[in-house]
Protein backbone atom coordinates (compact mmCIF):
# COMPACT_ATOMS: atom_id res chain seq x y z
CA UNK A 1 0.00 0.00 0.00
CA UNK A 2 2.85 2.34 0.69
CA UNK A 3 4.37 1.35 -2.46
CA UNK A 4 1.32 2.45 -4.24
CA UNK A 5 1.34 5.80 -2.26
CA UNK A 6 4.51 6.81 -2.95
CA UNK A 7 3.93 5.84 -6.58
CA UNK A 8 0.83 8.47 -6.72
CA UNK A 9 2.17 11.13 -5.00
CA UNK A 10 5.61 10.87 -7.76
CA UNK A 11 3.63 10.66 -10.62
CA UNK A 12 1.51 13.82 -9.58
CA UNK A 13 4.81 15.40 -8.83
CA UNK A 14 5.58 14.72 -12.57
CA UNK A 15 2.39 16.27 -13.83
CA UNK A 16 2.99 19.44 -11.67
CA UNK A 17 6.60 20.16 -12.71
CA UNK A 18 5.03 19.20 -16.59
CA UNK A 19 2.45 21.94 -16.10
CA UNK A 20 4.59 24.61 -15.02
CA UNK A 21 7.14 24.40 -17.31
CA UNK A 22 4.42 24.37 -20.49
CA UNK A 23 2.24 27.35 -18.29
CA UNK A 24 6.26 29.09 -18.29
CA UNK A 25 7.36 28.77 -21.85
CA UNK A 26 3.54 29.69 -22.76
CA UNK A 27 4.36 32.98 -20.52
CA UNK A 28 7.55 33.34 -22.40
CA UNK A 29 6.10 33.28 -26.09
CA UNK A 30 3.70 35.51 -24.83
CA UNK A 31 5.55 37.97 -24.06
CA UNK A 32 7.46 37.90 -27.15
CA UNK A 33 4.51 38.91 -29.00
CA UNK A 34 3.87 41.13 -26.51
CA UNK A 35 6.17 43.92 -28.40
CA UNK A 36 5.96 48.00 -27.80
CA UNK A 37 4.60 49.78 -30.61
CA UNK A 38 7.25 52.20 -31.62
CA UNK A 39 6.74 55.76 -30.65
CA UNK A 40 8.02 57.13 -33.67
CA UNK A 41 6.67 56.23 -36.75
CA UNK A 42 7.96 56.81 -40.58
CA UNK A 43 5.67 57.75 -43.54
CA UNK A 44 7.32 57.99 -46.98
CA UNK A 45 4.60 58.56 -49.94
CA UNK A 46 5.87 58.24 -53.53
CA UNK A 47 3.73 58.47 -56.58
CA UNK A 48 1.25 60.81 -58.24
CA UNK A 49 -1.69 63.31 -57.85
CA UNK A 50 -3.43 61.14 -55.40
CA UNK A 51 -0.58 60.83 -53.22
CA UNK A 52 0.17 64.03 -53.06
CA UNK A 53 -3.53 64.79 -52.53
CA UNK A 54 -4.45 67.20 -55.26
CA UNK A 55 -8.44 67.79 -54.81
CA UNK A 56 -8.61 67.95 -51.22
CA UNK A 57 -9.28 71.70 -49.89
CA UNK A 58 -7.57 70.09 -46.47
CA UNK A 59 -4.37 69.68 -48.46
CA UNK A 60 -3.52 66.37 -46.27
CA UNK A 61 -4.78 63.33 -49.17
CA UNK A 62 -5.23 60.34 -47.95
CA UNK A 63 -1.59 60.07 -46.37
CA UNK A 64 -2.31 62.92 -43.89
CA UNK A 65 -5.53 61.73 -43.03
CA UNK A 66 -4.53 57.99 -42.10
CA UNK A 67 -1.13 60.07 -40.62
CA UNK A 68 -3.22 62.10 -38.51
CA UNK A 69 -4.99 58.70 -38.03
CA UNK A 70 -1.83 56.91 -36.45
CA UNK A 71 -1.23 60.08 -34.26
CA UNK A 72 -4.20 59.38 -32.51
CA UNK A 73 -3.19 55.90 -31.03
CA UNK A 74 -1.88 57.07 -27.45
CA UNK A 75 1.36 54.63 -28.06
CA UNK A 76 2.71 57.00 -31.00
CA UNK A 77 4.54 60.16 -29.79
CA UNK A 78 5.02 61.53 -33.20
CA UNK A 79 5.03 60.73 -36.88
CA UNK A 80 6.44 62.13 -39.85
CA UNK A 81 5.46 62.36 -43.37
CA UNK A 82 7.89 62.31 -46.30
CA UNK A 83 5.63 63.00 -49.20
CA UNK A 84 7.69 62.44 -52.85
CA UNK A 85 4.83 62.77 -54.79
CA UNK A 86 4.52 65.11 -58.20
CA UNK A 87 1.27 65.52 -60.07
CA UNK A 88 1.35 64.08 -63.27
CA UNK A 89 3.97 61.48 -62.75
CA UNK A 90 3.69 58.27 -64.45
CA UNK A 91 6.05 54.94 -63.81
CA UNK A 92 9.22 56.34 -65.89
CA UNK A 93 8.94 59.63 -63.90
CA UNK A 94 8.71 57.32 -60.83
CA UNK A 95 11.60 55.37 -61.68
CA UNK A 96 13.95 58.64 -62.31
CA UNK A 97 12.39 59.76 -58.37
CA UNK A 98 13.45 56.84 -57.34
CA UNK A 99 17.17 57.72 -58.07
CA UNK A 100 16.95 61.29 -55.73
CA UNK A 101 19.34 60.90 -52.80
CA UNK A 102 16.56 62.58 -50.77
CA UNK A 103 13.84 60.26 -51.53
CA UNK A 104 16.28 57.02 -51.24
CA UNK A 105 16.55 58.14 -47.68
CA UNK A 106 12.87 58.85 -46.89
CA UNK A 107 12.04 55.38 -48.24
CA UNK A 108 14.88 53.65 -46.17
CA UNK A 109 13.76 55.23 -42.82
CA UNK A 110 10.15 54.74 -43.18
CA UNK A 111 8.03 52.36 -41.40
CA UNK A 112 5.32 52.35 -44.50
CA UNK A 113 5.70 53.46 -47.93
CA UNK A 114 2.96 54.52 -49.23
CA UNK A 115 2.41 54.57 -53.07
CA UNK A 116 0.24 56.03 -56.15
CA UNK A 117 1.22 55.03 -59.96
CA UNK A 118 -0.48 53.87 -63.31
CA UNK A 119 -3.40 56.67 -63.42
CA UNK A 120 -1.20 58.89 -65.70
CA UNK A 121 0.27 56.19 -67.76
CA UNK A 122 -3.47 55.29 -68.70
CA UNK A 123 -3.64 58.87 -69.40
CA UNK A 124 -1.34 59.19 -71.77
CA UNK A 125 -2.66 56.63 -73.91
CA UNK A 126 -6.20 57.89 -73.41
CA UNK A 127 -4.61 61.08 -75.22
CA UNK A 128 -3.09 59.67 -77.60
CA UNK A 129 -6.04 57.61 -79.17
CA UNK A 130 -9.00 60.30 -78.09
CA UNK A 131 -10.17 60.48 -81.77
CA UNK A 132 -9.96 56.78 -82.05
CA UNK A 133 -10.47 54.79 -79.03
CA UNK A 134 -10.84 51.57 -78.48
CA UNK A 135 -9.05 48.86 -76.34
CA UNK A 136 -6.01 48.07 -78.13
CA UNK A 137 -3.49 50.96 -77.57
CA UNK A 138 -4.44 50.16 -73.39
CA UNK A 139 -3.77 46.33 -73.89
CA UNK A 140 -0.70 47.02 -75.88
CA UNK A 141 0.61 49.17 -73.00
CA UNK A 142 0.04 46.50 -70.43
CA UNK A 143 3.20 44.76 -70.67
CA UNK A 144 5.64 47.48 -70.66
CA UNK A 145 3.74 49.05 -67.58
CA UNK A 146 4.12 45.83 -65.76
CA UNK A 147 7.80 45.55 -66.95
CA UNK A 148 7.87 49.29 -64.79
CA UNK A 149 5.68 48.74 -61.87
CA UNK A 150 7.78 45.60 -61.71
CA UNK A 151 10.85 48.04 -61.29
CA UNK A 152 9.68 50.19 -58.91
CA UNK A 153 8.77 48.07 -56.42
CA UNK A 154 11.87 46.51 -56.74
CA UNK A 155 13.90 49.59 -56.56
CA UNK A 156 11.71 50.36 -53.40
CA UNK A 157 12.83 47.32 -51.84
CA UNK A 158 16.43 47.36 -52.69
CA UNK A 159 16.05 50.60 -50.17
CA UNK A 160 13.62 48.73 -47.22
CA UNK A 161 12.99 45.52 -47.57
CA UNK A 162 10.85 45.72 -44.28
CA UNK A 163 8.48 48.76 -44.34
CA UNK A 164 5.09 47.67 -44.79
CA UNK A 165 4.30 48.52 -48.63
CA UNK A 166 0.73 49.97 -49.40
CA UNK A 167 -0.10 50.34 -52.94
CA UNK A 168 -3.57 52.44 -53.36
CA UNK A 169 -5.28 51.21 -56.83
CA UNK A 170 -6.61 53.02 -59.67
CA UNK A 171 -9.96 54.39 -60.60
CA UNK A 172 -11.60 55.18 -63.77
CA UNK A 173 -11.42 58.95 -63.62
CA UNK A 174 -13.93 59.06 -66.49
CA UNK A 175 -17.14 57.46 -64.92
CA UNK A 176 -19.18 60.66 -64.39
CA UNK A 177 -17.56 62.90 -67.53
CA UNK A 178 -17.17 60.88 -70.26
CA UNK A 179 -20.05 57.73 -69.55
CA UNK A 180 -19.72 56.68 -72.63
CA UNK A 181 -16.06 55.42 -72.37
CA UNK A 182 -17.38 52.24 -70.76
CA UNK A 183 -14.11 50.45 -71.94
CA UNK A 184 -12.07 52.25 -69.81
CA UNK A 185 -13.53 50.69 -66.93
CA UNK A 186 -12.26 47.18 -67.74
CA UNK A 187 -8.95 48.66 -68.70
CA UNK A 188 -8.49 49.83 -65.27
CA UNK A 189 -9.65 46.62 -63.18
CA UNK A 190 -6.57 45.10 -65.50
CA UNK A 191 -4.16 47.55 -64.89
CA UNK A 192 -5.18 46.98 -61.20
CA UNK A 193 -4.84 43.07 -61.76
CA UNK A 194 -1.15 43.29 -62.49
CA UNK A 195 -0.43 45.09 -59.72
CA UNK A 196 -2.62 42.78 -57.46
CA UNK A 197 -0.32 40.00 -58.92
CA UNK A 198 2.88 41.48 -58.55
CA UNK A 199 2.58 42.55 -54.75
CA UNK A 200 0.73 39.04 -53.89
CA UNK A 201 4.54 37.63 -53.73
CA UNK A 202 5.57 40.18 -51.21
CA UNK A 203 4.35 39.38 -47.48
CA UNK A 204 5.12 43.20 -46.43
CA UNK A 205 2.80 44.45 -49.25
CA UNK A 206 -0.70 44.92 -48.95
CA UNK A 207 -3.26 46.94 -52.23
CA UNK A 208 -6.25 49.02 -51.41
CA UNK A 209 -8.75 49.02 -53.59
CA UNK A 210 -11.54 51.79 -54.45
CA UNK A 211 -12.34 50.90 -57.77
CA UNK A 212 -15.66 50.79 -56.42
CA UNK A 213 -15.85 54.12 -54.20
CA UNK A 214 -15.66 55.82 -57.80
CA UNK A 215 -17.64 53.84 -60.09
CA UNK A 216 -21.75 54.97 -58.93
CA UNK A 217 -23.59 58.19 -60.23
CA UNK A 218 -23.88 59.01 -56.45
CA UNK A 219 -20.23 58.73 -56.03
CA UNK A 220 -19.56 61.89 -58.48
CA UNK A 221 -20.00 63.66 -54.92
CA UNK A 222 -16.76 62.01 -53.56
CA UNK A 223 -14.61 63.78 -57.12
CA UNK A 224 -14.06 67.10 -56.61
CA UNK A 225 -15.76 70.09 -58.74
CA UNK A 226 -12.52 72.02 -59.81
CA UNK A 227 -11.44 69.34 -62.02
CA UNK A 228 -14.23 66.64 -61.90
CA UNK A 229 -11.22 63.91 -61.79
CA UNK A 230 -8.98 63.72 -58.80
CA UNK A 231 -11.28 63.37 -54.92
CA UNK A 232 -12.57 65.56 -52.57
CA UNK A 233 -11.79 65.50 -49.24
CA UNK A 234 -14.79 62.84 -48.57
CA UNK A 235 -13.35 61.03 -51.24
CA UNK A 236 -9.82 60.85 -49.55
CA UNK A 237 -11.58 60.42 -46.73
CA UNK A 238 -13.00 57.08 -47.91
CA UNK A 239 -9.94 56.12 -49.50
CA UNK A 240 -7.84 56.46 -45.82
CA UNK A 241 -10.56 54.42 -44.06
CA UNK A 242 -9.39 51.50 -46.35
CA UNK A 243 -5.89 52.08 -45.44
CA UNK A 244 -6.28 52.49 -41.96
CA UNK A 245 -8.66 49.42 -41.52
CA UNK A 246 -5.70 47.59 -43.27
CA UNK A 247 -3.40 48.77 -40.98
CA UNK A 248 -5.36 48.16 -37.91
CA UNK A 249 -5.59 44.74 -39.08
CA UNK A 250 -2.08 44.35 -39.51
CA UNK A 251 -1.32 46.34 -36.05
CA UNK A 252 1.18 49.17 -35.79
CA UNK A 253 4.94 48.72 -36.23
CA UNK A 254 6.95 47.10 -33.34
CA UNK A 255 10.14 48.04 -31.51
Amino acid sequence: MKLRIFALMASLILLLTACTSLRTASEGKQKAHELKTKEHIVIAAVGDSLTEGVGDPEGKGYVGKVADSIRSNEQVKKVDVKNYAVKGNRTEDLLEKLKDKNVQKGIKDADYVFLTIGGNDLMKVLRQNFLQLTVEPFQEEEKPYEKRFKKIISEIRALNNHAELIYVSMYNPFTFTLSELQEINGVVTDWNNIAKKELKKDKHAKIINIEDLFNQKSDSKRISEEDDFHPNGTGYSLIAKRVNQAIEKEGLPKE
